[in-house]
């Protein structure tokens, strides 16, 4: 049996927030999302369904987008933190795409450069009812605008279903043309944009970064060559920034550093160090300090380590440690237990 669409719980917030702004009969509606609320995902057919009876109470043109546009990065779960923390809204938007499918497991999406725009178009296989399809364009829309701190404006926006009578409004709350029966959910944005740094803040994943600051900096190799120990806390300190932009190849540090791969891997010899090695212990490090935190899944650790599949860093988990990270996190629980009995 397939395993069932799924959205993320916290997108059904604004929906409790809009039931509440707008003093709608909604309670038996918001009794339902906030025991929703309690689990981390919500599947998509019942998401869909919790749209229809909030356009039930109050069929307003563009339901959808009035609701995506109050979505905020942190409703988009571990990858909403992932691309606050690029560098820039291109990078973001790599990420995003690199890991959509932990968003919504039936969303297929595509993207191109031309004539000076990102052109994106999407389906979701199961969230595809007409508010679910303008919530989703509306929510990705907000989530740029959050990242770079200011409003956009788009070249064009495209939904795939039939204009409605009023499809005027849906222009003036997405200030950008919107087309009516497109094969998919259509965006296109200025490339420019793409240049744009991150400007949004988040208290949680703030306290992510200084963790893996304070653990690499306890964690460094000792050396008495202070040449090798700055390079060193030069390239670990790239390879953090790139596994946030989900590339931590050696190609990509290098680019970072503004050197040649070859000339690279030249300074990294003469320090006694090898990239895989030097990849190795960074993410060892920094999994044993994600771990060692009962709010991140597995999932979340392994797309923070830069791993596009959670097997991928289990492999390398017990390659470390001999252990599984599940495994690793019971003996740590179990440790951490007995600590506070003796102390009592």
């Amino acid at each position: 049996m397939s395993k069932p669409d799924v959205l993320p719980a916290a997108f059904l917030e604004p929906v409790l927030s809009y039931a509440r702004e707008r003093e709608l009969p909604a309670d038996e509606l918001s009794d339902a999302i906030r025991l929703v609320l309690a689990s981390p995902s919500v599947p998509a057919v019942d998401f869909c369904e919790y749209l229809e009876q909030l356009w039930a109470l109050d069929p307003v043109p563009a339901l959808g987008i009035r609701l995506g546009l109050a979505c905020q990065p942190q409703d988009f779960g571990v990858v909403g933190y992932m691309v606050s923390a690029c560098g820039t809204l291109g990078q973001a938007l790599l990420r995003y795409h690199r890991f959509h499918a932990l968003l919504q497991g039936g969303l297929v999406s595509r993207s191109r450069m031309e004539n000076g725009a990102l052109h994106m178009a999407w389906t979701q296989a199961v969230a595809n009812t007409p508010r679910a399809s303008e919530y989703s364009l509306a929510a990705f829309v907000a989530l740029c605008q959050a990242l770079i701190g200011r409003p956009i404006k788009p070249i064009r926006a495209g939904l795939p279903f039939p204009a409605p009578g009023d499809a005027g409004v849906y222009s003036v709350l997405l200030g950008c043309p919107v087309d009516f029966g497109c094969e998919a959910i259509e965006l296109s944005i200025p490339a420019h944009l793409l240049a744009l740094p991150i400007t949004s803040k988040d208290s949680y994943l703030l306290r992510l970064l200084e963790q893996q600051a304070q653990a690499l900096l306890h964690q460094r190799p000792q050396t008495v060559d202070d040449e090798a120990a700055a390079f060193f806390a030069q390239v670990q300190e790239q390879i953090v920034e790139a596994m946030k932009n989900g590339d931590a190849s050696a190609e990509a540090v290098a680019r970072a550093m503004a050197m040649s791969t070859r000339s690279f891997y030249r300074l990294l010899s003469r320090a006694g160090y090898s990239y895989r090695g030097l990849l190795a212990h960074t993410r060892h490090t920094l999994a044993r300090q994600y771990l060692a935190d009962p709010a991140l899944a597995q999932t979340d650790v392994a797309l923070l380590l830069g791993y596009a599949e959670q097997s991928s860093f289990i492999r390398a988990f017990r390659g470390w440690t001999g252990m599984t990270p599940g495994a690793y996190r019971q003996q740590r629980s179990g440790t951490a237990t007995m600590t506070g009995v003796r102390r009592s």
